[in-house]
């Protein structure tokens, strides 16, 4: 029983001397946790909210891409699926959840445009027929052979003459 008021006198003194007050030991833990909360669990709770958010205010006509990266337009909106036409003619049927984001068509759209008011009429294709003219190129193999046809060859050779039952050092084995 000593051996225990002697350690319970040791901890009241460490206590002690550290100013006594519990709070400042949990204070380090106290503060992880805050950081983890403003760092990670608030913006991802935020994007999780954003995502729902954008899976419900699909209407068709949309041109969405799922989370497995496949493009379509949405042709229907039920409950909590989604009509997806991936291909003219080939719809396929989602949960909501599986789409990533909304794409917007107007970007597509004034990309195409920039692209065609950049080239001038008559010379579209120009450099394009210049290099359909050319003779293709040969592409020539630099890469050495590993093995030579002789060593093929005597491997082959070893090889028929063990069917046959013999073995490399000449004697026949005893059956």
């Amino acid at each position: 029983m000593q051996g225990n008021t002697t350690i319970t006198a040791l901890t009241h003194v460490v206590a002690a001397k550290s100013g006594g007050n519990p709070l400042m030991s949990l204070l380090p833990l106290i503060l992880i946790v805050v950081v983890f909360y403003f760092l990670l669990i608030r913006p991802q709770r935020r994007r999780q909210q954003q995502q729902a958010q954008l899976q419900n205010q699909l209407v068709p006509g949309q041109r969405v891409m799922t989370t497995a990266g496949m493009l379509a337009t949405v042709v229907a909106v039920e409950d909590d699926a989604l009509v997806l036409e991936i291909a003219p003619g080939v719809e396929a049927r989602f949960v909501k959840q599986a789409i990533g984001q909304v794409l917007d068509d107007s970007s597509d759209e004034e990309e195409d445009e920039e692209v065609d008011e950049t080239e001038e009429p008559g010379q579209e294709h120009a450099a394009d027929e210049a290099v359909a003219d050319d003779e293709p190129e040969v592409a020539q193999d630099d890469i050495e052979p590993k093995t030579d046809a002789k060593t093929v060859a005597e491997d082959k050779a070893s090889a028929e003459t063990l069917k046959d039952g013999e073995q490399r050092a000449g004697k026949k084995p005893s059956a």
